[in-house]
């Protein structure tokens, strides 16, 4: 083992050093020809290992540097990162308690933290792999609770139909898909100009529904939408739910942390009004990916909903019985993320994710009234939260594919550049920049530098036409 903790050892030293830039992988197909990839027959040495080892993140985009900007995670959490790679180590899963003892009562901890914050006094919960799988499990929640016999005797002639805003994440495309809902039963509904979902629009298509015969049975609000940011109005939403009889689910992926702020938790009030609620660690938390959570207010719903099968050589009913989480699963081997987050929460503490989401707010709030103040930059959508959506607008240029493709032509030559790493983004049909904050490494100088290359990169492109 001493000779792979060696290359380890080398390879965080290499990926650690500053002069880096946040990503220099060229086009897949250039990439393919760089690399050897190949696999043979006989076995290769250490050194072969440690220079594909070289090879992986010599190319792989650098996302704990501040001026990763691109996606909704960045940043490193060591006391996250250590509990990764301990898990590895130990390679516990956790469908029993005799598998994964300790890995089970810290995911109970961290359930029934995560249930205080949300506001589920006497909930339930499980971790899973990601905010994709929680929200399907939302759904499927929602599912056996409108019809509980679908888990034996299938749609039986139903129509059931689903209720998600304009800006939902696309997960929820994936999850009727899985669940035999059909993408047909999913409702776009309509959100207003801060891009929250508008419960009168909601009632709208509830009750053209139900004209059509159908069976209204879920509705997903978000808290923290991919595109902007934008928190679902939760109050009135569980009116509308409360009038029809219909599961509230909360996809909190991107925007639960605010939960642990004083200053900005009011984004999400009444969160604990919801049935279900999904929380990814892996965003802001900065957990190593993948670590999510699914909770839900009503507890004994998982086990009821997944159980079945597995009692004659795994679920032993032992004094250990109650401990068992696969019984609330629909995972058998299931990784052991507890550790990593659960060492993370205790280095940092409550207050600590508090004053993460606090400086990240008081940066988006630099970074807006620098776009305000600055020529040939204007925000194309609101900035409630910690994504900032603006263009490059140079005068007389008003055609919106034109301004398209100079935005995205910016971000893609600040890339190739060696400079921030950013993503582009449309919304309510104008195409832009999306600067993600998610790493509290960034700091006033990050956004700065990057504003001032957006406009000099633009202007660049102007002056060549190559756009």
């Amino acid at each position: 083992m001493q000779a792979y903790l060696d290359i380890l050892n080398r390879a965080v030293a290499d990926y650690s050093r500053g002069d880096r830039p946040v990503v220099q992988a060229p086009a897949a197909s250039e990439l393919q020809q760089i690399l050897d990839l190949s696999l043979q027959q006989e076995g290769a040495d250490l050194d072969v290992l440690e220079q594909a080892v070289q090879d992986y993140l010599h190319y792989n985009p650098d996302s704990a540097q501040a001026d990763y900007f691109k996606l909704l995670y960045s940043g490193r959490n060591n006391a996250a990162l250590l509990g990764d790679w301990i898990t590895s180590l130990s390679n516990a899963t956790m469908h029993t308690y005799q598998v994964g003892p300790v890995a089970t009562l810290m995911e109970l901890e961290l359930i029934k933290n995560w249930n205080s914050l949300v506001g589920f006094n006497e909930g339930d919960g499980l971790m899973v792999s990601g905010g994709s799988q929680a929200n399907l499990i939302g759904m499927m929640l929602a599912r056996h609770k409108v019809c509980p016999e679908f888990k034996t005797r299938g749609a039986d002639g139903r129509r059931l139909i689903a209720y998600v805003s304009d800006q939902a994440h696309y997960s929820a495309q994936k999850a009727v898909n899985v669940l035999g809902i059909g993408s047909d039963n999913l409702v776009a509904v309509a959100t207003d100009d801060e891009g929250r979902m508008c419960p009168q629009a909601l009632e709208a298509a509830i009750e053209e529904s139900l004209a059509a015969g159908h069976q209204p049975f879920y509705i997903s609000l978000t808290a923290g939408t991919t595109v902007v940011g934008a928190f679902d109005p939760v109050l009135e939403c569980r009116a509308v739910a409360d009038k029809y009889d219909l599961w509230l689910h909360i996809d909190g992926a991107w925007g639960a942390p605010v939960l642990f702020s004083e200053q900005s938790r009011h984004l999400l009030a009444n969160s604990g009004l919801a049935d279900s609620f999904a929380w990814d660690a892996h965003k802001l938390m900065n957990v190593p990916i993948t670590a999510a959570v699914i909770l839900v207010r009503e507890a004994g719903l998982l086990k009821e909903c997944f159980s079945g099968g597995g009692g004659e050589y795994l679920f032993h009913a032992d004094e250990n019985a109650a401990f068992n989480l696969g019984e609330r699963s629909m995972q058998c081997g299931r990784r052991a993320d507890s550790l990593k987050v659960w060492l993370s929460w205790k280095a940092l503490g409550y207050k600590g994710f508090a004053a993460k989401i606090d400086h990240l707010q008081g940066l988006k709030s630099l970074c807006v009234s620098q776009i305000e103040q600055t020529d040939r930059l204007e925000m194309i959508a609101p900035a409630e939260y910690l994504n900032v959506v603006f263009r490059f607008k140079p005068e007389g240029i008003d055609d919106e594919q034109t301004l398209r493709r100079l935005n995205i032509a910016i971000t893609k030559t600040m890339m190739r550049n060696g400079g921030a790493y950013v993503d582009y983004a449309q919304y309510k049909g104008r195409s832009g920049i999306r600067l993600i904050l998610a790493n509290d490494a960034a700091q006033a100088g990050n956004i700065e530098r990057f504003l001032q290359a957006c406009v000099t990169t633009g202007e660049q492109l102007v002056a060549s036409g190559e756009y």
